[in-house]
Parts: structure tokens; C-alpha cells; sequence
């Protein structure tokens, strides 16, 4: 497979774990022993740690590895809260070669190179409707905040929250099968890492972790210069950095991509199918 083929591989694949990384298993429970420690209080201090930033761009290293593959490409990320996370990825530091765009009401994966594209909303995608998967989720996880999957706003009052070893804190929401946990610093109220496991007859069958690393100040609060992502299903695993870089609040850009008419459309279950199986 040539240079091009495996960077377009790793183009949509890094669409797909983005639209399938919520899936976590352990339970947290209230019943610290810690009289000083009051659950709710806790919460409201990790919301209070969320970027009042309206706008946060940047430019960006993405490395990706399965197996023996491994690619690492320049790019950017330009975000607009509760409007759009948008990733460019630049092949041979020259030419943008894919785009991922999550807006509120549809995902866009494009492959530049070879003028295709797929344009779906969440709920097209059986997996992400019936797992109440949307933009709000993934906007969480990018901007270092806590989720309730099918909301735009989670609720404190359906979190956990336990004081673990250290200084560290242990919040979570369980909701069937599909379970989440945020490693966080009880002496600050960040969040240092995301992890979610999806379970099938008490057995964990997909698990993703999401980990925060590099904070530096951005306006009034910290935020994560590093990413690492990992996604584990079917016996594989597959990794992702997001390395950031020049963090600016930049406005002067378009919000929504506009598709030439040379591009081809691509359906979104069928492709979804595909890179499930690899």
C-alpha cells in the first residue's frame, strides 16, 4: 500500500475513533469515608475549570499507530464551542490532504487526495443514535470537560465523585452498559484523563481513554497541550497523539466547509462497516 493510500487510511480512521471513542466500566461511588470531602461541591470545581475561551485554534502534530503502521502528520484545530471542532491534516507539510469537520448537526470526513468525502448526521449512524453519541460529547472531550452522552450540558447531580489515592479524584456516570470516569486533581479540579468502557454480558468488548498532559495557561484557566487517545475493540488497539501548539482564540475563519462538486459522496454505514473490521 502506497505512502498516499495509508495516509487516507488513517484519515478515516481517525474520523471513526473520534465518532466511537464513549464507550467505561467502573463504577464510582459516594461512600469516600472523607467527611470533608462533599460530592457536589467537588463537581461544580471541575465545571468551574472549563476554558471560557469562545474560540480555540492551534496547530497540531497527529501521530497515529496500529499494529506496525504508524503515521505522523502536521495540521491544525480550530474549535468553536458548541458550533464545530474542525481538524486539517497536511500531507508533506505542503498540501491539506483530509478534513474532519463535527459541526452540531452532522460529521464530515473528507479525503482530499482522493476527492471523496462522507457527510452523515449523528443519528444516521445506528451506533452513535442508539448510544445517544453526538457533537456535545466529542466537543467534551476535546475541550477537557465532563459529558452526559444525548445532552448538551451534563448534570452534576447524575455524577460520582470518590477521593482516590494522592491528590487525585475519581468521578463518574454509569448509564446501562455504557459506563464513563474522569481522572481528576482534588486539589484543582482538573481533569487529567477520560476513560470509557462499554460492556456485553459482564465481559468489557470496546474501551477507550482519553488522557490530558502539557497544560498551560489559555485565558484564565489551564488547558491540555497533549492528547493521547487510545482505543482497544476486537482484540485490536489502535493510538493517537494530539500534540498542540501556538494556542490562539483565532475568529477568522468559516465555520462550515463547502463540498466541490468533484468530490464523490461516500455512505457513512458502509464506511463505518469497513474500518470496524480492520
Amino acid at each position: 500500500m502506497n505512502r498516499t493510500k495509508i495516509y487516507c487510511l488513517w484519515l478515516l480512521m481517525l474520523g471513526t475513533v473520534l465518532l466511537t471513542a464513549c464507550h467505561t466500566s467502573n463504577v464510582v461511588t459516594t461512600n469516600s469515608g472523607d467527611a470533608s470531602f462533599v460530592a457536589s461541591d467537588y463537581l461544580q470545581t471541575v465545571n468551574k475549570q472549563a476554558t471560557k475561551a469562545q474560540f480555540i485554534t492551534s496547530k497540531l502534530k497527529f501521530t497515529a499507530s496500529l499494529g506496525s503502521q504508524k503515521i505522523s502528520v502536521g495540521g491544525s484545530l480550530k474549535m468553536k464551542r458548541d458550533d464545530v471542532i474542525r481538524i486539517q491534516l497536511v500531507a508533506l507539510g505542503i498540501m491539506e490532504a483530509g478534513r474532519l469537520e463535527f459541526t452540531r448537526d452532522y460529521v464530515l470526513i473528507m479525503d482530499r487526495i482522493n476527492k471523496r468525502y462522507v457527510k452523515a448526521k449523528y443519528d444516521d449512524i445506528d451506533y452513535l443514535k442508539s448510544n445517544g453519541i453526538n457533537f456535545y460529547t466529542l466537543q467534551a472531550l476535546f475541550w477537557n470537560e465532563l459529558f452526559q452522552p444525548g445532552r448538551q450540558k451534563p448534570s452534576i447531580d447524575d455524577f460520582t465523585a470518590v477521593p482516590s489515592a494522592g491528590d487525585a479524584v475519581l468521578v463518574g456516570y454509569d448509564k446501562g452498559n455504557l459506563n464513563y470516569q474522569w481522572g481528576t486533581i482534588r486539589s484543582t479540579g482538573q481533569i487529567l484523563s477520560a476513560s470509557a468502557r462499554h460492556q456485553s454480558k459482564g465481559a468489557t468488548d470496546a474501551q477507550m481513554d482519553w488522557d490530558y498532559s502539557n497544560f498551560k495557561k489559555f485565558g484564565k484557566q489551564q488547558f491540555p497541550n497533549d492528547m493521547q487517545v487510545s482505543l482497544r475493540a476486537k482484540g485490536k488497539s489502535l493510538k493517537i497523539e494530539l500534540a498542540l501548539s501556538s494556542l490562539d482564540n483565532d475568529k477568522d475563519w468559516e465555520p462550515r466547509t463547502d463540498i466541490s462538486s468533484k468530490y464523490k459522496a461516500v455512505d457513512a454505514e458502509d464506511i463505518f462497516r469497513l474500518l470496524m473490521k480492520l
